[in-house]
Formats: C-alpha cells, sequence, structure tokens
C-alpha cells in the first residue's frame, strides 16, 4: 500500500527526521521515499507498506517526531470532479505546496481535454512538477522543467478557470531569468 505524509518536525534537522521515518518504514517492512521539503520545513515522503495495520504502527511511531500535517492513501480511486471543481482543488492544494498531488489532479483533467485546453494543462502540469524537484532539492531539474512549461503557457482568455495564465507564465520567466524558483500562488 502506498501513503502520502507529511509531518513538520519538532527538531529543525528535516534530514535527521527524514533518516528517521526511512529506519521506522524499514523496521516494519516498508520504505519511505521521495523525500520533499516545503518552505516552511515540514517533510512529505512517499511511504509504502504492506498493510493499513502496518501503516497505523507507522503513524504512531512517527507521531512523537512532530505535528503530522496530513496523509493521504494513495491507493484509494480519485473521485470525479467537474472541471472547474477540479481546477480549484489543484489550485488549493498548489498554494498549500502539495504540488505533486496538484500535478495528479490536473493530469487527470490533461488526460481526456483537446486542443488548446490540452496545451495549457501540460503547461501546468510542468510547472508543478517543476516545485515538486525544488522541494526535493533538485533545482537544476526544477530550472529545465519550469523552461519547458514557458511555450504552453498561453491561453486566449484572461484565465483558465480562475488561473491567471499569462501570470503564470511571466512569473516562470522570471524565476529562470533569476536562475531560481520561489514559491508561486496560482
Amino acid at each position: 500500500m502506498r501513503y502520502l505524509i507529511r509531518i513538520f518536525p519538532s527538531a529543525s534537522d528535516t534530514g535527521s527526521t527524514e533518516r528517521t521515518v526511512r529506519g521506522i518504514a524499514s523496521s516494519i517492512g516498508g520504505k519511505a521515499v521521495n523525500a520533499k521539503v516545503t518552505s516552511y520545513g515540514a517533510l512529505e515522503m512517499d511511504v509504502f507498506l504492506g498493510s493499513r495495520a502496518d501503516f497505523d504502527l507507522f503513524l504512531a511511531a512517527v507521531e512523537p517526531m512532530g505535528k503530522l500535517e496530513f496523509y493521504k492513501d494513495l491507493q484509494e480511486p480519485p473521485v470525479f470532479l467537474p472541471t472547474a471543481e477540479a481546477v480549484a482543488e489543484a489550485v488549493s492544494l498548489f498554494n498549500g505546496e502539495r504540488f505533486w498531488e496538484a500535478h495528479e489532479v490536473l493530469e487527470s483533467l490533461w488526460r481526456v481535454a483537446q486542443g488548446e485546453e490540452k496545451r495549457v494543462l501540460q503547461g501546468l502540469i510542468l510547472v508543478c512538477a517543476a516545485f515538486v524537484h525544488l522541494q526535493k532539492g533538485e533545482n537544476r531539474v526544477a530550472l529545465g522543467v519550469a523552461e519547458r512549461s514557458l511555450p504552453l503557457l498561453t491561453w486566449g482568455d484572461e484565465s483558465y478557470h480562475g488561473i491567471g495564465i499569462r501570470s503564470v507564465g511571466e512569473a516562470m520567466e522570471g524565476m529562470l531569468r533569476a536562475g531560481k524558483l520561489s514559491l508561486l500562488r496560482l
């Protein structure tokens, strides 16, 4: 079973917390991978364990390490949402620095979209992916992915379901010129 967790460690050393989380998962026959760190120091990881009971044991073991912000069972099928609601959810996730989840929601729309809509969704998905790489400390990769998003971030209207596509593109261009990604709100 696969879960996504985010913990705000009580200690300021996320590297130490990451090693401990990995050790706890390993001790019960699982693994914790894909560490990502938010701008405010929370640690997000994918956790693979054999059963829900193992995950409950894992949660009990990590609880003393800090505040568990959320966890999500990634085996649960996504709920169908109309486009406007799915975009609103993706925006909320993105603005909460849950970039991977925002990427997944947008990808569900991208799969069925066509034409200009498919292209703009791909651009937004790449923006999400760039920020996932930033959270993983992969700055060069993040910039490369951000650069790939630019030609896709065009939209005929002022916004795409409330997202100002032009302003997102301009923000990404500015970050690329500066050679560093910084937080962006959709």
